[in-house]
């Protein structure tokens, strides 16, 4: 038999205020479930989930961009960010009657039903988002309630909505997230009679979040050829969204099964979660791991339900510099190896919002002090011997002078120096 209580809860979260543009991000994750009976119709159930909230907004700096003057000079860096924009979201509904396979007996009780949405596709288009998907729906049902026989169906159900933005932009990068909120399955009959029908009601939201990049210049360091210059500087800290991979990959996992002898097993499905993500040299590596959970039947014909972790890792070259990655399972199959272990191979849809973070110092404040003129040089060049690794910015900035003066003087093509030079420095 299969029961099932809904029980609301509320959950308060600290954010700092003040936030532009917010993206919210709400997730819960079970943690762990015990049950038992206490009496034929009372079960105690204990058990712990957490609640996690993300919150993205658009941040600020004021720092300089430019700084004018005849005698000024400017080193500047090009700083590409990604902000969030605007939400939206829909709910809607998917229902369709779903027949058993031919081959499979009618249907007399459902025992676990399963839904996963997996976004295919996505257009931009003006004021719109249209969205394609499936739904991966797997249902384990008794066909005998006194044998206690159990089968397995799956399903896939096509979906596909437009989602109203307005003001969308073809060149945002939109976060779209599918996700169901309830289902209502259950076993009809069909014009013999036979519970060979599923009509199914899947009540789904979906949510996008749109990011715009653009680019901007800031000035990381300054100086005058005529007076001096004094800086404030801060530490800025960046964040690019360059893409949103969606991606099937395949776990296979072998283990052994228990030790009191298993003689049929019912069914086998699996959850899965990221525990860190990290990238080096462009390569995204996500740590994940995978619960597994089997029902099976002994000797004796009595079920017992079995539950181990099984940790995974997954590479992607993906070119950035840090990830972020939702998994979820769409299919498990598995089969007998030998009469003592059981290999099973997961299906996931993996995400990935690939970031390049960055990461430099910019010029806040810029302070120049006429009333201190340098004293007029009298000749027209100098001599500097320069070493290897040496900034062409730096020898510029120590003799009050142009790089771009010392670049063309001495023919060089880089403005750091790549073995040790005697330079001449034309002095303004």
């Amino acid at each position: 038999r299969n029961c099932e209580i809904t029980k609301p809860f509320t959950s308060t979260f600290s954010v700092k205020s003040g936030a532009v543009n917010p993206v919210i991000r709400v997730t819960a994750k079970t943690e762990y479930v015990n049950c038992r009976a206490v009496s034929p119709r009372r079960l105690d159930v204990h058990g712990a989930f957490t609640v996690k909230l993300k919150m993205t907004a658009e941040g600020g700096e004021e720092v300089v961009s430019t700084i004018n003057g005849d005698t000024m000079y400017t080193r500047k860096n090009v700083v590409t960010y990604s902000v969030p924009v605007m939400s939206a979201e829909k709910n809607f509904t998917v229902s369709e009657v779903l027949e058993l396979g031919e081959n499979q007996p009618a249907a007399e009780v459902l025992i676990r039903s399963e839904c996963v949405p997996v976004l295919s596709d996505c257009k931009i288009m003006t004021n719109k988002a249209i969205i394609k998907g499936e739904l991966h729906i797997s249902n384990l049902y008794t066909s005998d309630v006194t044998t206690g026989e159990a089968r397995k169906t799956r399903h896939e159900i096509p979906f596909s909505q437009i989602i109203d933005i307005e003001g969308i932009d073809e060149e945002w990068q939109c976060d779209i997230r599918p996700d169901v909120i309830s289902r209502d399955i259950h076993i009809s009959s069909n014009q013999n009679g036979e519970g060979r029908l599923l009509e199914v009601n899947i009540k789904m939201t979906t949510a996008v979040d749109c990011y715009k990049t653009g680019m901007c210049e800031i000035v990381s360091d300054a100086y005058s050829s005529s007076c001096p210059v004094m800086l404030e500087r801060k530490r800025i800290d960046t964040s690019h969204l360059m893409a949103i991979h969606r991606d099937a990959s395949t776990i296979r996992e072998t283990f052994d099964l228990p030790s009191d002898g298993v003689t049929n097993i019912i069914d086998v499905w699996c959850d899965v979660s990221p525990i860190s993500e990290r990238c080096e040299g462009g390569i995204s590596h996500i740590a994940g791991r995978l619960m597994i959970y089997m029902l099976a039947k002994d000797g004796e014909g009595i079920i017992s339900f079995y539950e181990r972790p099984a940790d995974f890792n997954l590479e992607y070259d993906d070119n950035c510099t840090s990830v972020s990655s939702d998994m979820a399972i769409t299919s498990v199959d598995y089969n007998m190896v030998g009469a003592e272990q059981l290999e099973i191979r997961a299906q996931m849809d993996v995400v990935r919002r690939c970031f390049s973070d960055d990461s430099m110092v910019a010029v806040s404040s810029v302070m120049v002090d006429e009333n201190a003129a340098f004293p007029n040089e009298k000749a027209a060049l100098k001599i500097y011997y320069a070493n290897s690794g040496e900034s062409i910015w730096e020898v510029a900035k120590a003799c009050h002078t142009s790089m771009d003066a010392v670049m063309e003087e001495n023919a060089l093509s880089g403005d750091v120096l790549t073995k040790d030079t005697m330079l001449l420095v034309p002095l303004c």
